[in-house]
């Protein structure tokens, strides 16, 4: 009997390999929005990230994500976009990525410059929008990564000029996710937040 429970244990041993877990608080920004975070979930490098909606577990300084919705929707059914820090910004790209909402996009989360870039065209706003929905799925997956990692070296958050702010991804994980976008640039216009650029 010990030499079959000796065996067993030196089989177990043999077969362990270390590897990192991260406990963190499951955003709360996804249930307002219908968008979903696994139990659980592996990074390439191996790490992996375990998600919890008790408050009371996990990683206390972990980052949460907002503690309000950005995106508010009207009884009418128009949409007002009160974004306050980069972190709710690319949640609402996000979010107008996924609902192809190419309008309020337009309206209320492009930079005035950047509005003015795309003017050039006689019809700027089916440029824009033939745009987005070309870039749409490369974008939704950089911005996905980067929610999921803020809070981790994974995100790099830099000044990027005056009244701007650069948030991109670690080269290696650009280079292990196979991601097209890699950079995101915020700038700060008429008290609020707006999208400059992805790059």
């Amino acid at each position: 009997m010990r030499v079959c429970v000796l065996s067993i244990l030196i089989g177990a041993c043999v077969g362990c390999e270390t590897y990192t877990v991260e406990y963190r608080k499951r955003p709360e920004y996804y249930a307002n929005w219908g968008g979903e975070v696994p139990d659980r979930l592996v990074r390439e490098d191996g790490t992996v990230v375990v998600y919890n909606s008790d408050s009371e577990e996990g990683d206390p300084g972990a980052p949460i994500g907002p503690q309000r919705s950005p995106w508010i929707e009207r009884d009418d059914g128009t949409i007002e976009i009160d974004a306050r820090t980069p972190e709710e910004m690319l949640a609402v790209i996000l979010q107008c990525l996924q609902s192809k909402r190419w309008d309020v996009m337009w309206e209320q989360v492009l930079a005035e410059q950047t509005r003015l870039a795309y003017d050039t065209n006689s019809n700027s706003k089916d440029a824009f929008k033939a745009e987005m929905e070309r870039k749409r799925v490369k974008m939704a997956r950089t911005l996905n990564r980067m929610i999921a990692a803020l809070g981790t070296h994974e995100v790099i958050m830099e000044p990027a000029g005056p009244n701007a702010l650069r948030i991109r991804l670690w080269p290696q994980t650009v280079r292990e996710a196979k991601l097209d976008i890699k950079e995101v640039i915020l700038i700060e216009e008429n008290f609020g937040i707006r999208l400059a650029t992805v790059r």
